[in-house]
């Protein structure tokens, strides 16, 4: 018999060998399934290959398709300059677009999957690169082939998603306010900024216009976020007007107009789409919603407003540089501005709720959004910036004394963060009082603010000199707390003077951005070196205390707990010390600082005498029990003042 040929052998009763290195199944085509897949040539030990006629002209194919897809290119980009329905061209200028319109990819860290994978791909086209000319393993090339194709098109895909998620529908009329009032507020912005805008540096007035461009006049479909953002700024705005009397919107209802944006912003903050696909337009309007809800005391509601928030900024990189980087100037610096002023918020909220920090310093490397050069609106800024500073010092008092880390390090290593915060915490008060706020807009106000650097200073002060209290040698008070929390009392005094005398909603400015900002744990340590001690200087200044608060309770909800919870601490403090009965379970010692004895059973029990008191002493607010769970609570086991304040000491009519 004749030796078989190659030719007569097609059937292939073998696998290639690719297949059989690869251990795959083969078809055993000539050329196999496999082979032609990934257009390498397929062997047969000992058969020559059958060229592939595809092969000769590949190269000529991809040179042409490189052709095409230039062209096509070209033309795209052609199209969409003089398509009208790509990109219009009205006869007046429109402003640039709104920054959120087309969401970022999102951020990714260092360590992520897809990061790696990029830098994985980079690695390997440059060790092709680095071959010089050498002939490249066909598996190799194949390889590098998938991943380019799986890379680019899982990144389309993301990219696509987030777009369509961003869109929504163009907004029905009836959902907005009228299109003459909203005209008539944007031209008053324009002409002069409302305080809620000038005090919070939300220097970017044009987003107003261009927001109401985009809503009322839709080109394009309405960016996610852009109805609820609107609305909020919305509310502050047309309030400040109210406030203010502005001639030009006297003949509007700003009074309804205020309650139908306060009511169409809950709802955009309420909805799921707010839950997804971050923008910035979104994450501004949190900002809104947290600002709003520590107004309303609401405390639970804030924090998860902050953590929505918070998780927005790190899926867009908010926190690094190198996401902004890229960012042209306006959009970028919006974006440096919601973040710290979310940053700010949480570092407060954080250490008075005793919570730690979303905001975590490690992992933040973005750059402070630059102060304006308009000497109006400068003073704003830097008291803003400053305001960072002090933020992050917050963050650091509860990181290095309260955290559970924190609490159980030396007693060497928390007296000298003691001793460096209230140092640090110190300077960042004088740079807030250097600032020259005389050519301010609003300059009254940035004169009271300044005035009541002491009183927030003196309270946080407290709340550091707190953390001296050790378990082991039984401190209750040190003497250091007690004098911080008589200056930050005295000091909260002399901020009311200021504002006592004034319009409704400027003594507002001191409840929510002064009263409120601090936990007011200086009350309740006087209150306890007071019924400790017998003190009547201390009585006095609880008494003087709680009747300035007795004048504005009626500002907000938060105003009112304030004073009834305080009211309620001083009616039982007049009756100890007019008594001369002191609260057993503390020992007041010569440099003003209270021990708890320590007894055979361990820690002692705070209490307050047990003798008649006078029906009127407590209220439906507190009872004598309250207040004793309560000095417990706080002196005992080092509960925040605020997650105290705000979880059982008081019944439901006054949460």
């Amino acid at each position: 018999m004749a030796d078989r040929t190659p030719s007569r052998n097609s059937f292939r009763p073998r696998a290639c060998d690719n297949c059989r290195i690869r251990k795959i199944k083969c078809d055993k085509a000539t050329p196999c399934s496999s082979c032609g897949a990934l257009g390498i040539p397929c062997k047969l030990a000992g058969v020559a290959s059958v060229p592939d006629p595809r092969r000769a002209v590949s190269s000529q194919y991809e040179d042409k398709i490189d052709s095409i897809q230039e062209q096509l290119a070209t033309i795209q980009q052609a199209l969409r300059e003089v398509n009208p329905s790509a990109s219009p061209s009205p006869a007046h200028p429109v402003p640039r677009p709104v920054p959120s319109a087309d969401p970022a990819p999102p951020f990714e860290g260092q360590s992520s999957f897809h990061h790696e994978s990029i830098l994985a791909k980079d690695a390997a086209f440059s060790a092709v690169a680095g071959a010089q000319g050498r002939r490249l393993d066909d598996h190799v090339s194949a390889a590098l082939s998938s991943l380019t194709h799986s890379l680019d098109r899982n990144t389309a895909l993301s990219q696509d998603v987030s777009v369509n998620k961003a869109s929504a529908s163009p907004v029905p009329k009836e959902e907005l306010l009228p299109v003459d009032l909203a005209v008539s507020v944007v031209k008053a912005v324009k002409a002069q900024p409302p305080f809620f805008l000038v005090s919070h540096s939300w220097r970017d007035l044009l987003q107003i216009e261009v927001l109401c461009q985009s809503l009322y006049f839709p080109l394009q479909p309405v960016p996610a976020g852009s109805v609820t953002l609107l609305h909020g700024l919305f509310f502050y705005i047309i309030r400040d007007y109210l406030h203010q009397g502005h001639p030009d919107l006297a003949h509007y209802n700003l009074a309804s107009s205020v309650e139908f944006c306060e009511r169409r912003f809950f709802e955009g903050l309420s909805s799921y789409e707010m839950m997804t696909a971050p923008t910035l337009e979104k994450v501004q309007a949190l900002l809104i919603g947290i600002i709003k809800a520590q107004e309303e005391f609401d405390i639970q509601r804030c924090w998860t407003y902050l953590s929505l928030a918070f998780n927005m900024c790190q899926t867009l990189g908010f926190h690094r540089s190198s996401a902004l980087k890229d960012d042209v100037s306006p959009a970028a610096e919006a974006k440096r501005h919601v973040f710290w002023s979310l940053y700010t918020i949480d570092k407060n909220v954080s250490l008075n709720i005793g919570f730690t920090s979303h905001f975590q310093d490690h992992d933040i490397d973005a750059d402070l959004f630059k102060p304006s050069g308009d000497p109006s609106q400068r003073p704003w800024d830097l008291m803003a910036l400053v305001t960072v500073e002090f933020a992050t010092i917050q963050g650091r008092v509860f990181d290095q004394l309260y955290s559970v880390g924190a609490i159980n390090s030396t007693d060497a290593k928390r007296a000298a963060a003691v001793q460096q915060l209230s140092l640090d915490l110190i300077a960042v008060r004088d740079r807030l009082v250097a600032i020259d706020v005389s050519s301010g807009l609003y300059a009254d106000s940035l004169h009271g603010m300044a005035a009541c650097a002491d009183f927030i200073a003196y309270s946080v002060m407290t709340v550091i000199y707190r953390a001296q209290s050790r378990p082991t040698d039984a401190m209750a008070v040190s003497s250091n707390c007690y004098e911080a929390a008589r200056l930050a009392l005295d000091s909260h005094l002399k901020c009311f003077d200021f504002f006592r005398g004034r319009q409704t909603h400027k003594q507002m400015e001191y409840v929510n951005w002064i009263l409120l900002y601090p936990s007011f744990a200086p009350f309740v340590i006087v209150f306890t070196h007071a019924i400790a001690t017998s003190s009547s200087s201390d009585l006095s200044l609880l008494q003087d205390t709680v009747k300035s608060l007795d004048l504005i309770k009626g500002l907000s909800r938060g105003s009112m707990h304030l004073f009834a919870i305080c009211e309620a601490f001083a009616k039982t403090a007049q009756v100890l010390v007019d008594a001369r009965q002191t609260v057993t379970g503390l020992e007041h010692h010569q440099d003003g600082s209270l021990f708890i004895p320590a007894t055979t059973e361990g820690p002692g029990n705070i209490a307050l005498p047990d003798f008649p008191w006078p029906e009127n002493t407590f209220d439906s607010a507190m009872n004598q029990q309250d207040i004793s769970l309560f000095l417990n609570d706080f002196i005992g086991t080092g509960r925040s003042v605020m997650d105290m304040l705000s979880s059982g000491y008081l019944n439901d009519s006054l949460r």
